[in-house]
């Protein structure tokens, strides 16, 4: 049976002409779309801001973009089971499409609101209870700068006691650990770092680093310039792998290594990928940032993650997600002798559990922490649940209670 019936086209059409942002993004914008399933489909016919929706019974359309898939796989969409990159990714969807790809990844929001009209013109969508609100402030949060090799680095720290550094993801900067900062400050001092060319830290003269084997060695002078002994390190995403590359570099130096959907293996991006990221990096990487939330998120704190991203310049995005996708440390996790506990988000399917679970195996006497509900971002999404496994990991350890 079609999922495409006349009643989900009028439901379809009724969601996607109500979305101000369809309007503007179509407004100089044509091109025939067509989706379809094993029976019958819908076709798009978007010329310089005017939409026609009419119902499509196959054959040859000639469509500029033709996704095709599953009656099963639209209906996980209007379920929001799916989106457009999860319907698209072999292994969670099976939507193909036929197209340019240039021109596709150019207009990726197109499709990504395209999947949310089938979505809330779907069944009703079942309530869901968001992740708590982050805790007050515990001590105020401090901003300053320091200099690593001439180079102007800001940092923030909060509170006193045993150091928490904290490594920010590809795309972002300290910001991302605002609730982290606010609710660890009563036992620790938690301290994070822009990286360079990240939020209020100068670029490089030569560009921003390009490896994560370089952002691990930035972040040790850091260390080492703001004299700090023995400290926690927590990364997420991008930090999350350079901290497990720092413990692997320095054993026995930290006092616990925290890996927020790190892994010591994220395979490589393709030439193509890295070419869009460099003409049209701001809207994959919100399309992609919406995917990678976790359902529990509350609105409010998605739609920070994505201002939080837009903030980043193309070249950094390149460079950071270029060193990210590259990283393979595997051989080096039998070097790692500080505690270590991985946190994943169970919403996240970019760094899968296998791959999470493939490095606690790696790494002797880690742990492993999932938190439901929560995608990519977990001190953004989830504050207080992540926060309180790194509080529960310290304290089981007895480190920083002195």
């Amino acid at each position: 049976m079609s999922f495409w019936t006349i009643d989900r086209i009028n439901r379809f059409s009724f969601e996607l002409l109500k979305m101000p942002k369809w309007h503007a993004l179509t407004k100089h914008f044509s091109a025939l779309i067509c989706l379809a399933d094993e029976g019958h489909g819908v076709t798009l016919e978007v010329a310089s801001g005017s939409t026609m929706i009419r119902q499509f019974a196959g054959g040859d359309t000639h469509a500029d973009i033709m996704a095709k898939g599953p009656a099963t796989d639209w209906l996980r969409i209007a379920d929001g089971e799916l989106d457009w990159f999860k319907a698209t990714t072999p292994g969670f969807g099976e939507v193909t499409v036929q197209t340019n790809p240039a021109f596709l990844m150019r207009n990726i929001t197109i499709m990504w609101l395209i999947c949310d009209a089938i979505r809330h013109g779907g069944a009703d969508q079942a309530v869901v209870g968001w992740s708590p609100s982050p805790r007050l402030r515990h001590a105020p949060t401090i901003g300053s700068y320091t200099y690593v090799d001439g180079l102007e680095i800001f940092y923030e720290f909060s509170g006193e006691g045993l150091p928490i550094f904290c490594i920010h993801a590809a795309c972002q900067d300290s910001l991302m650990y605002r609730h982290t900062l606010a609710d660890l400050s009563d036992r620790y001092r938690a301290i994070a770092v822009d990286a360079p060319g990240h939020g209020k830290s100068r670029m490089p003269p030569s560009g921003p680093l390009s490896d994560l084997t370089a952002q691990a060695v930035f972040y040790e002078q850091v260390i080492e310039k703001l004299g700090l002994r023995h400290p926690v390190l927590v990364g997420c995403s991008m930090g999350g792998n350079v901290v497990l590359e720092m413990a692997a570099r320095r054993p026995g130096y930290y006092a616990a290594i925290v890996s927020a959907e790190g892994a010591d293996h994220t395979p490589g991006l393709s030439e193509f990928v890295v070419d869009m990221l460099r003409v049209n990096g701001h809207q994959l990487l919100e399309c992609y940032a919406r995917s990678l939330t976790g359902k529990r998120t509350p609105p409010d704190r998605a739609r920070e993650i994505i201002w939080q991203i837009s903030r980043t310049l193309p070249e950094i995005m390149v460079a950071d997600l270029g060193g990210y996708a590259g990283f393979d440390q595997r051989a080096a996790m039998a070097h790692i002798i500080d505690p270590v506990l991985l946190i994943r988000g169970s919403d996240d399917w970019l760094v899968s559990e296998e791959q999470v679970i493939a490095t606690m195996q790696r790494i002797t006497g880690s742990q492993m922490v999932t938190l439901a509900g929560t995608g990519h971002y977990p001190m953004i999404e989830n504050p207080v649940e992540f926060n309180d496994a790194v509080r529960q990991f310290l304290v089981r350890r007895g480190i920083g209670l002195g």
